[in-house]
């Protein structure tokens, strides 16, 4: 016996069937909200290099923001991304 084993939260069977659940029929949708929180947060993001003359954020981490709010939808079987999901991605 060795007492240093450590037994995981969840069963390992248990969270892929989780995870797979989630990707075949978990499809969030940004809600209003969400969506103006990342608009907001990339024009901020954008604005703050005004004064250095460089580009601070691009389309891309606009974009990657939106995927990460619609992963944490996903996480909790949400078929719509909150704002609250907007402002952890962010």
């Amino acid at each position: 016996e060795t007492p240093n084993v450590i037994r995981p939260p969840i069963d390992q069977d248990l969270l892929r069937d989780y995870i797979q659940y989630a990707r075949e029929n978990i499809h969030p949708q940004l809600s209003d909200d969400a969506a103006n929180q990342l608009l907001e947060s990339y024009l901020e993001m954008r604005g703050s290099g005004v004064a250095s003359r460089t580009i601070t954020a691009t389309p891309r981490q606009l974009e990657s923001l939106i995927r990460l709010t619609e992963a944490l939808a996903k996480m909790r079987y949400s078929q719509t991304a909150t704002r609250a999901d907007a402002q952890e991605a962010v």
